[in-house]
């Protein structure tokens, strides 16, 4: 259960810091006045746990209990046969039992694939999986079977039937079996729990002891190899396996003499060379015939384009006679507007540009030349490379060819060997099987139907939802009392702030929201007048020597009903003093004239800027309200400057004048914080009331509000808690008393 820091319930009663002041009802009290909220938490966790309780599957679970034996040490250590000593033997049997394969035979015994009832509904993605994994695994299967090296006996029946336990089972079938099989051995013993779980009671008895019985064939598959008849075939097979080995190594070596071949693996000297050197040939004549097509190919392009072919165009020999070329035709150009052909230069120009052009055409023949040099050279060095490659070509052959008979040899012998050496170990495992028992497990106890599911567990679902509810609404309501820091009751005001208490205001519905009545006290039928009554009571109380007369009524923050307080306090009042005056001094936010459905043309604002001169005759400056023997002062027209009005020598000369008319005055100041309004007005009276509304009131605002009091020595009457609700009654404490307000307030309505 979450937990209130003890510093914390210490200063919300009293400010007391000793492990003692803290009590259990005070931890009670925080849950009861929460109680809507750990209400609604507990309702709505067993609620929701229920729901989903009820909406899930049924399962069911089947058990059955076997027992394995553990076999002697394996003292002749043959490789493949596992030793059975210790807990690694064990660990080994139930991870068989969870096995893939032995899923299958289960699967196939049952013909599970085609049991709709086998999979679960949240299996159905797995199910989707198989669809499209299964036809993949059936293709793979076929093509590795394509390359298998089949007997003569496997072709000659490859077109019967496939056996039952060669289809192929989809991987998502044997694995949903194995996530709901459960393997638990039995501490101390011999015996381990195999456990099944379906949403139906029948398949759940009908797997769990197809899984036993699978279990003890693949045992004795795995035990019982072979027999007598068997131990006499393999050492006949082994005596003619040794003749065999002897023969073909015979063979081997009389060819390997005979054909000069001293090695002919991967290591023969001989066949890498030439295999190494025909290699080199035939990388080198591949090249050159690359090039050779490549030159021939320029060689063609610039027979073909002649002198536009871009290696003739782009010489830098060629483009600079054209320059020159150029540049003399251009001169010969310039002077022919001149000179007539004959002239001298000119024919000397002439000769010039002939033979530049002359010597154009004879670089360029020089080019074609070149291209056709290099293409012949590239042709005749590509016929000797093949010359080269043929000749190594037939090495190749005849060394290969001289080959192919030693490596039919030799893998004959790799082949005996192998045959001679399996026997051997097949031998040897056969006389190790046949001394072993037949099979070491026993059923114990074989699955029966199970009557009634496991899962859900309604009765541990509740329980466990119940003890959440509890945990959880509790842990709940301290959370949000913890960041809760809000005022809710008058104790934690008189022992936090050491401020008197005036009293409470049980919340109602008159006055508060939209459509709110301001005026209570002289309701004869509501309890809460009762109250306005009392605090009245105390007001006049609350000074040793004489009653206070003028009374300044404000509140940390906005919204928190000190109007509400103000009009009733001052209708209580005058029942008792009489002749009273309220004052509205909220010159930004005032709300009296329409409590009392007055006019606010001319009112407090009006007299302080001197724009209408008081008279309380006049009945516009002081107005008559409905309640005997009580006046009010509106606030006016709104001010720009409020707070240079109020504390004016104007507001003090107005309030002594008042002082001398009325028995009471009851000014309506506006909030303490951020405004200096009502700090200011506290100098002119005879007393403060703080009103402060329960659970919306910020503890550290009345704080503030009150240190700021305490600064300009401003005397403070006490504090009236606004708006309490049942919720906010500390049982024990006030509970019987102000609770009948409540009770009232309810029969009322």
């Amino acid at each position: 259960m979450a937990e209130l820091p003890s510093a914390y319930l210490a200063e919300l009663h009293g400010g007391r810091h000793d492990a003692d002041a803290v009590h259990l009802r005070d931890y009670l009290n925080v849950i009861l006045r929460r109680k809507k909220i750990f209400i609604v938490f507990f309702v709505s966790a067993i609620f929701l746990t229920m729901a989903i309780s009820l909406m899930m599957t049924p399962l069911f679970k089947a058990s059955a209990v076997l027992k394995i034996d553990a076999q002697d040490p394996n003292v002749l250590s043959i490789p493949g046969l596992p030793s059975k000593e210790g807990s690694n033997f064990y660990q080994t049997q139930y991870e068989i039992l969870k096995s893939r394969s032995l899923a299958e035979k289960v699967i196939r015994s049952l013909g599970l694939a085609d049991n709709k009832d086998f999979l679960l509904p949240e299996d159905l993605f797995s199910q989707m999986k198989g669809a499209i994994m299964t036809p993949i695994m059936e293709v793979s299967s076929r093509v590795l079977s394509a390359f298998s090296a089949d007997t003569a006996e496997e072709k000659k029946t490859s077109n019967e039937e496939v056996p039952a336990y060669k289809e192929i089972i989809p991987a998502y079938l044997s694995y949903s079996l194995i996530n709901r099989l459960e393997i638990a051995p039995v501490k101390d013993s011999q015996l381990v729990k195999v456990s099944f779980t379906s949403h139906k009671p029948d398949l759940a008895m009908n797997v769990t002891n197809a899984v036993a019985d699978s279990y003890i064939d693949y045992d004795l598959e795995s035990r019982v190899d072979s027999s007598k008849q068997a131990r006499v075939f393999l050492e006949d097979q082994i005596q003619k396996a040794k003749e065999k080995v002897e023969r073909s190594e015979k063979a081997l070596n009389d060819y390997a003499s005979r054909n000069a071949i001293i090695f002919v693996d991967a290591g023969n000297q001989s066949q890498s060379t030439a295999n190494r050197n025909f290699s080199d040939v035939s990388s080198a004549l591949s090249n050159v015939t690359t090039e050779r097509l490549q030159k021939e190919a320029l060689y063609r392009e610039v027979s073909e384009a002649n002198t536009q072919n871009p290696l003739v165009i782009n010489n830098p020999l060629i483009q600079g006679l054209k320059s020159q070329h150029a540049n003399l035709e251009a001169e010969y150009f310039n002077l022919s507007k001149t000179f007539t052909p004959d002239y001298p230069k000119m024919k000397n120009l002439k000769a010039q540009i002939d033979a530049l052009a002359d010597r154009i055409e004879q670089e360029r023949a020089n080019i074609v030349k070149s291209v056709k040099s290099d293409y012949q050279a590239s042709l005749k060095k590509e016929e000797n490379l093949r010359r080269a490659f043929d000749a190594q070509q037939n090495k190749v052959l005849d060394f290969q060819g001289r080959a192919v008979q030693y490596q039919i040899l030799k893998r004959e012998v790799d082949v005996n060997k192998e045959l001679l050496n399996s026997l051997l170990q097949r031998m040897n495992e056969v006389g190790v099987a046949a001394m072993s028992k037949a099979s070491s497990i026993q059923i114990v106890d074989r699955a029966i139907y199970p009557k009634s599911p496991f899962k859900p567990n309604m009765m541990l679902n509740l329980f466990l939802s119940v003890m959440f509810g509890l945990m959880g609404g509790v842990g709940l309501t301290f959370i949000m009392e913890y960041f809760d820091n809000t005022v809710k009751d008058t104790d934690e005001i008189e022992r936090t702030l050491h401020l008197p208490s005036l009293g409470m205001i049980p919340y109602q519905t008159e006055l508060h929201g939209e459509r709110r009545t301001n005026l209570i006290a002289l309701d004869s039928s509501n309890p809460v007048a009762e109250a306005f009554r009392s605090i009245s009571t105390f007001l006049l109380l609350s000074t040793p020597s004489r009653p206070p007369k003028m009374i300044l009524v404000t509140s940390p923050g906005e919204k928190e009903g000190k109007t509400t307080v103000s009009i009733n306090i001052a209708s209580a009042l005058a029942e008792s003093l009489g002749n009273g005056l309220i004052i509205d001094a909220d010159m930004r936010r005032p709300n009296i004239h329409k409590s009392y459905g007055l006019d606010n043309r001319i009112g407090l604002s009006s007299v302080l800027s001197g724009n209408y001169p008081f008279s309380p005759d006049d009945g516009k400056c002081i107005k008559n309200t409905s309640i005997k023997g009580l006046s009010v002062m509106t606030s006016g027209p709104v001010s720009p400057n409020p707070s240079e009005l109020l504390y004016s020598s104007s507001m003090q000369s107005l309030l002594g004048s008042l002082d001398a008319i009325f028995n009471f005055i009851i000014i309506d100041a506006p909030p303490v914080m951020g405004m200096p309004d009502s700090v200011l007005l506290s100098s002119f009276v005879d007393g403060t009331v703080l009103v402060v509304k329960a659970g919306s009131t910020q503890r550290e605002a009345l704080t503030e509000t009150n240190r700021i009091f305490k600064n300009v020595n401003t005397k403070l009457l006490g504090v009236v808690l606004n708006g309490v609700k049942r919720d906010d009654l500390k049982y024990g404490y006030y509970s019987h008393y102000f609770s009948s307000y409540f009770k009232e307030e309810g029969q009322r309505r």
